[in-house]
């Protein structure tokens, strides 16, 4: 895909008006504009070429999205942190996890998640977080080792000056990074990269982006997840939808492919 290319007067006007906006202000330029060129070309009116792609980051972005004070999130961690205690830190950090629809519906399995992946990969001392959202804020189930370094990744910078003033807080170097995986994917080394619910965004934004992106990740092990519900809490047989899509995607790879079923969330670890 390419994305930021040569200055378009119409797709840089749509940019310009999207990110005046205060629900997308925040949110990477690259993402923006890779989206208001494809509504563009689909629409040819820059009319319904900005209402598509407003349309489109409600998708994947507004619609998981709660208004959120994150300095008062900070001010509370802070808080946590200070007390010492671990039960006071997970419980904070529950809090703001209820936030963002995607990590609120992980909270019931945190406890047995994390250990289940890890048994399939091993423990990982270098760790990708990609779209993470607020789930580095997961990292006390995670039970990483001293030193592990974890890298995230996400589209609104807001969220990424938050998380690196976490990773301060948890004794992590800030390595969390505003960045649009798909435009760029990360090419860092690493143990385990997690993909966690965002695989369908990216496959209604540009069919066979999920792929290309787990061919270019250089990590050994590939965690790709997928919600059981809709966002209005039914079921609607996506589970089974979601695996016979994802095993098709993969059928042409040289992965081993494992399955893991939680409550929440369908789960499938990809070894490369």
């Amino acid at each position: 895909m390419q994305c930021m290319g040569g200055a378009v007067t119409d797709v840089d006007e749509i940019v310009r008006t999207v990110l005046a906006t205060r629900k997308y202000r925040s949110v990477c330029l690259d993402t923006v504009w890779q989206i208001a060129r494809r509504e563009l070309v689909r629409h040819g009116d820059l009319k319904k070429a900005l209402k598509g792609t407003k349309s489109r980051l409600h998708q994947f972005y507004g619609a998981f999205e709660r208004e959120m004070d994150y300095e008062a999130a900070i001010s509370h961690l802070d808080a946590a942190f200070k007390t010492g205690s671990g039960s006071a830190i997970e419980e904070t950090c529950r809090e703001i996890l209820r936030m963002h629809q995607s990590t609120a519906e992980r909270l019931p399995i945190l406890d047995e998640f994390y250990a289940a992946i890890w048994t399939l990969t091993g423990v990982p001392h270098s760790l990708l977080d990609l779209a993470c959202g607020l789930n580095p804020l997961t990292l006390s189930w995670m039970h990483l080792p001293v030193g592990a370094q974890y890298f995230a990744f996400d589209i609104d910078v807001r969220r990424i000056a938050f998380l690196n003033r976490f990773f301060l807080l948890a004794g992590f170097p800030p390595l969390a990074t505003w960045q649009d995986i798909v435009c760029h994917p990360p090419q860092t080394n690493a143990d385990v990269a997690l993909l966690l619910k965002t695989s369908p965004t990216l496959e209604r934004q540009e069919k066979g982006s999920t792929r290309r992106l787990l061919q270019a990740l250089k990590t050994p092990f590939v965690v790709v997840s997928f919600s059981v519900k809709s966002l209005g809490g039914r079921e609607k047989g996506m589970p089974a939808h979601y695996e016979r899509a994802f095993l098709a995607m993969m059928k042409d790879e040289p992965w081993q492919v494992s399955k893991l079923t939680f409550e929440t969330e369908l789960v499938f670890v990809i070894g490369k």
